[in-house]
C-alpha cells in the first residue's frame, strides 16, 4: 500500500498551522491569561478560539498582523525537537493541560537571529522550517463565539492576497456608488452622505408624527362595548408612534389599533387593564399592565 501526499495541500496546512503559533504568542501578550479554547487549521486558513473578556480592538488587530509580518519577512527559523516533557515545559513551552503528553514530547520553536525565543509549543502538527515560507498574514475576522471565548479567523498566502483583491473590488464598488473619483474622498463622502440621512430620517419622523396626529384626530375610528376607539391603520406606520400618540391624545379611552396584516396594539385607560382585555378577547399578546402588543388573526374576527 502506497500513501501519496498531497503537497500542495500539506504545505498550505503547514504554512496556517505555524501562522497560528505566532497568532497565540501575540495575543498571550494582549490577554495576559488566555488559553487556547479550540483552533482549526486548514490550506491558508485558521481559527483560533481563545479566552478572553472582550475583543480586540483595530489597533491591537493592526499592530498582531504587522508583528506576525514582520517574523514572517525577517525569515526566522522554525525549530522542531523531541525533547522530555519536563524539559519541554522548562523552556516556558505551551502545554495544553487537557491533554495527555508521554515522557517525550515534539516542541515547535521559533526564534530570531540573535536565539530569542518568539514563539514555543508542545506540538504534533506539521510546520514550515522557516517563517518566510508562511508568506503573509491577515486576520479575516473575529467574534465572540461563547461566553469568555472570542474568536480569531485569519489567512497566509496566498489567501491573503485573495482576500485583499475582493476587498479592492468591494472598495471600487463604493467609489462608483459614492460617485467620487478616488478612496481618499470616501471618509468626507460618507460623512456628508451620513449628515443628508439623518436630516432626511429627522424630516420623515416630524412628517409621519403630523400624519399620525392627524390620522387620529379625524374621527376616523370606530368603537364597540370593549373600545372607545378602534383605528385601522396602514402597516407602513410606526405602531410604537401612533401608539404613543394615541395616549397623550386620548388618555381617558381604551383603544384598540390594528392593521388588516394582524397587528395589533391595546391601550387601557386608567383603572382598566390592557392584560385583561386581551386575555378575554382571546388573542396573543405581550407587554405590559397598561398596553399590550401582539399578532393575530383572529384580530380580524372580531369586527365581522
Amino acid at each position: 500500500m502506497k500513501l501519496i501526499v498531497d503537497q500542495c495541500q500539506r504545505y498550505a496546512k503547514m504554512r496556517a498551522h505555524t501562522a497560528t503559533h505566532l497568532l497565540h504568542t501575540e495575543l498571550a501578550k494582549i490577554f495576559k491569561n488566555t488559553k487556547q479554547a479550540g483552533s482549526l487549521v486548514d490550506e491558508d486558513y485558521l481559527r483560533f478560539d481563545f479566552n478572553a473578556d472582550r475583543l480586540l480592538t483595530s489597533e491591537e488587530i493592526h499592530e498582531i498582523e504587522k508583528t506576525i509580518n514582520q517574523i514572517v519577512y525577517a525569515a526566522y527559523t522554525v525549530e522542531v525537537k523531541e525533547t522530555s516533557y519536563n524539559d519541554a515545559i522548562k523552556l516556558w513551552a505551551k502545554a495544553f493541560f487537557e491533554d495527555k503528553y508521554g515522557d517525550i514530547v515534539r516542541v515547535v520553536r521559533v526564534f530570531n537571529n540573535e536565539n530569542e525565543t518568539l514563539s514555543i509549543e508542545l506540538c504534533g502538527g506539521t510546520h514550515v522550517s522557516n517563517t518566510k515560507d508562511i508568506g503573509c498574514f491577515s486576520i479575516s475576522w473575529q467574534e465572540a463565539v461563547a461566553s469568555g471565548v472570542k474568536r480569531i479567523t485569519a489567512v497566509t498566502w496566498p489567501k491573503v492576497g485573495l482576500r485583499m483583491h475582493e476587498m479592492q473590488e468591494i472598495l471600487d464598488t463604493t467609489v462608483a456608488k459614492l460617485w467620487i473619483k478616488t478612496a481618499t474622498q470616501m471618509l468626507d463622502k460618507l460623512d456628508k452622505t451620513l449628515k443628508e440621512y439623518d436630516e432626511l430620517r429627522s424630516a420623515v419622523e416630524s412628517l409621519e408624527t403630523l400624519m399620525i396626529k392627524d390620522f387620529l384626530q379625524s374621527n376616523n375610528f370606530t368603537s364597540n362595548k370593549v373600545f372607545e376607539k378602534i383605528f385601522n391603520i396602514s402597516s407602513d406606520l410606526n405602531f410604537k408612534n401612533v401608539g404613543f400618540h394615541a395616549k397623550i391624545l386620548f388618555p381617558d379611552s381604551t383603544i384598540l389599533i390594528y392593521t388588516k396584516e394582524w397587528s395589533f396594539l391595546i391601550l387601557s385607560k386608567k383603572w382598566s387593564s390592557a392584560k385583561k382585555i386581551a386575555e378575554g378577547l382571546g388573542i396573543r399578546w405581550w407587554w405590559t399592565e397598561v398596553m399590550v402588543q401582539g399578532r393575530d388573526e383572529n384580530i380580524l374576527k372580531l369586527f365581522k
